[in-house]
């Protein structure tokens, strides 16, 4: 039995780069990194990342720094997931990102168009202030504050560039790395209802949106240039 899955096209970072030699292969890596590193949003979390890590660092008074350090990896881990489902997709409380959803709606419709692939500026800057601030206001800690937002960036950081890799004709090197981009290609191409996760399946998982893709009517392609591909069950 045959059935059909959507698939990006080629600049949307299906191509196996498998075939290639391995001269080619580095060449195209060099390639996609300096496009992911050099993007101003990208420049802003490795900065506030630095700042944060080296305040949190040398005002450190106790283990604590650790454990809030750990706390905001954890809060962008769960974000992650609520964000993109309930606040992107189902428009839940439209006014936390007012313009979330048509930014969303567009990285839908240009998937490989690394402008609508990051989480822009004008959420990252604010996000981090608010986050620093809400922190502060519980513990009365600068040291806690810049640790907390410290996970958040470590975690960011994580998560932009697994996202892009989702969307580069870039082979992850782990079986879970090709897992998660494959996840996240069934989102996009097989149904924007289903896969939110882009760094776990996890909760998609736990929360049934994680079928098994074969059970899924593939949706209409979200670009004109989308071409699909058959999958042997």
């Amino acid at each position: 039995m045959v059935k059909k899955l959507y698939i990006p096209p080629k600049n949307s970072g299906i191509i196996c780069m498998a075939i290639q030699s391995p001269f080619q292969g580095r060449e195209q890596m060099r390639k996609y990194l300096l496009e992911f590193s050099k993007d101003a949003r990208i420049l802003f979390i490795i900065g506030a990342l630095l700042l944060d890590g080296t305040v949190s660092a040398v005002t450190r008074t106790s283990y604590w720094t650790w454990g809030f350090l750990v706390l905001g990896i954890a809060a962008f881990f769960l974000g992650e997931y609520f964000v993109h489902r309930f606040i992107l997709h189902d428009g839940f409380m439209p006014w936390v990102l007012p313009k979330g959803l048509d930014g969303h709606r567009e990285h839908h419709d240009f998937p490989a168009e690394l402008r609508f692939m990051l989480s822009p500026n004008r959420y990252n800057i604010p996000g981090y202030v608010i986050l620093w601030v809400i922190v502060f206001a519980v513990t009365r800690s600068v040291n806690l504050s810049f640790a907390f937002v410290t996970g958040i960036g470590v975690y960011q950081l994580h998560y932009e560039w697994t996202h892009f890799v989702s969307h580069r004709p870039i082979i992850p090197l782990t079986p879970w790395g090709k897992a998660l981009k494959r996840h996240h290609l069934l989102h996009h191409y097989q149904s924007t209802k289903n896969w939110y996760g882009v760094t776990t399946s996890c909760f998609d998982t736990l929360l049934g949106s994680n079928p098994d893709w074969r059970s899924v009517n593939p949706a209409q392609p979200e670009s004109a240039n989308n071409s699909n591909a058959s999958i042997s069950s």
